[in-house]
């Protein structure tokens, strides 16, 4: 029986559906800025989950992106209220997650400012025991750092996962030497986590309940 577990969530796409402000707000810088292309809307559901610094350097120079990701946060602040949404079961898997004394905590590629009102809105930092944000690290997901930060807040586990919506957070716990898994309500699709090969592969919330209940021999 494992006396210590950790459990490391990314936060949007993973705990919080906002996916569509997201879409919304990429589209508006991109239109500005890159006129010049046309995107689709697969091609803006690839950017979800690098940082916006990691997508913009892909098109335009420092100096510029800077500016793009100011705008970004422009938009998303001004329409996030209307469209974002918890997935089903979050708070009972998390509520449950606490009741069975795991150690919870966020790991997300946003900076704390821009991830903050969405986590307090739906009530869910007394939940968590840590949360680290782009402010904290130096490399971002996948390098291991921010899931390393996390397990130094959280004191240490005997057993822990890093879960996500994205091979970035599956490539993490991976980094990192810690077991990983993969929503499969991820707007990019169960199949393309699959590829990044996670230990698991979760449906629902409750699995993930349940994987930890087996594990602490609950």
């Amino acid at each position: 029986m494992i006396k210590d577990c950790a459990v490391l969530f990314d936060l949007d796409g993973t705990l919080i559906d906002s996916n569509e402000i997201i879409i919304e707000s990429y589209r508006s810088v991109l239109v500005k800025y890159i006129p010049e292309e046309t995107f689709s809307r697969e091609q803006i559901i690839e950017f979800i989950g690098p940082t916006l610094s990691q997508v913009f350097l892909k098109y335009r120079d420092p100096e510029v992106v800077e500016q793009m990701i100011a705008d970004y946060r422009v938009h998303y602040k001004a329409n996030e209220d209307k469209t974002i949404a918890l997935y089903p079961g979050v708070v009972e898997g998390l509520r449950a997650l606490k009741e069975l004394g795991a150690k919870l905590s966020v790991v997300t590629s946003k900076y704390k400012d821009g991830a903050w009102y969405s986590f307090t809105k739906f009530g869910l930092e007394p939940y968590f025991d840590a949360f680290v944000a782009l402010d904290d690290v130096k490399h971002p997901k996948p390098d291991k750092e921010p899931v390393e930060i996390a397990l130094k807040r959280l004191g240490g586990a005997d057993w822990a996962i890093m879960i996500g919506d994205n091979p970035g957070d599956i490539e993490a716990g991976q980094n990192a030497g810690i077991l990983s898994g993969g929503v499969a309500w991820s707007i990019k699709g169960a199949s393309l986590l699959a590829q990044s090969n996670p230990d698991h592969l979760f449906n629902t919330m409750d699995e993930i309940v349940q994987l930890v209940k087996s594990q602490m021999g609950a």
